[in-house]
């Protein structure tokens, strides 16, 4: 997400006021690798059906991440510094930051108008590709 607005940054493109997109630009982070990136979180949004999954929006926050899932409403949190795979589901073990973080997602969704899934009640996963 951050790779069109250092393209167009490097390049001196301005776009108008009125287009917004996500994403930074990187560049003063790659003339100086010191520097700070204004960003507290990363977001993801895929309101519809793959062959592995459900939909499901993330949060990534520091070392941690979240998932909620549509369908279900069920939500994960996983440890990203000890666990980058993702297979140790801390939800239940953090029931505080769950809340937290599923509070900070929804809010993005708001903010930026994120499309709502529909139910596709003939959507078929693997499942031996699911979690």
């Amino acid at each position: 997400m951050d790779l069109l607005p250092t393209l167009l940054a490097a390049s001196g493109i301005e776009l108008p006021d009125d287009v917004a997109f996500d994403g930074l630009n990187l560049g003063p982070l790659l003339r100086n690798p010191s520097g700070k990136l204004d960003r507290e979180a990363l977001y993801f949004h895929y309101p519809h059906y793959y062959s592995t999954t459900t939909p499901v929006s993330a949060v990534r926050t520091r070392d941690w991440k979240l998932l909620e899932y549509y369908e279900d409403n069920r939500a994960e949190l996983f440890h990203l510094k000890k666990d980058l795979g993702e297979t140790t589901d801390l939800a239940k073990q953090y029931p505080e930051r769950t809340a937290q973080l599923r509070s900070q997602l929804q809010r993005w969704r708001g903010e930026v108008g994120a499309q709502e899934p529909e139910p596709n009640p003939d959507f078929k996963t693997r499942k031996s590709d699911i979690r």
